[in-house]
């Protein structure tokens, strides 16, 4: 599951790359969902029978940890986090409110995606003692979160510099 879902998350984020930000968040969102489910299921599982992993698993889920903190957040030359103006003067706007409050949803969306997936990385973590699901999960999450998040800078950058707004 863990290398055939990372290769499936990959797949998915190329393929909906340029397709609106509906369906590349719920694609990838159904997988994340997936692996979530089959790790919960596997954790309860371990509980009930009593089973412990070792400690190895661990390291596999500070991979998804380090992925998911290294994983370019912002288009371009942009900083790590970007601020509204930041990001209009990015595409050439001028600093108007149109283009700060849709900078504000892209910032919103994108802070959204990235916190969601460091909290699910976190609850992996802990599941990581009875369910190898979750461990190796983790850095297929860490992209697809990270993804998810890069994409709606992405879509106001593309969509502005185009003269439009997808939000």
């Amino acid at each position: 599951m863990s290398v055939g879902g990372l290769f499936a998350v990959i797949t998915v984020a190329m393929v909906t790359h340029r397709s609106s930000p509906w369906v590349m968040t719920a694609a990838l969102g159904g997988l994340v969902v997936g692996f979530t489910a089959v790790a919960a299921y596997e954790w309860w599982v371990g509980r009930r029978l009593g089973i412990e992993l070792s400690r190895l698993h661990l390291i596999v889920v500070a991979m998804g940890l380090v992925l998911w903190l290294m994983y370019q957040t912002s288009p371009g030359s942009l900083p790590y986090d970007p601020t509204s103006a930041q990001l209009c003067a990015y595409v050439g706007q001028r600093l108007d409110r149109a283009c700060l409050v849709k900078a504000d949803a892209a910032r919103l969306h994108s802070d959204i995606a990235w916190w969601s997936t460091g909290t699910l990385i976190v609850i992996f973590g802990l599941m990581a003692r009875r369910s190898r699901t979750a461990a190796w999960a983790t850095p297929a999450v860490a992209i697809a979160g990270s993804a998810v998040a890069l994409y709606f800078f992405e879509v106001f950058v593309r969509d502005t510099s185009a003269g439009g707004f997808l939000f």
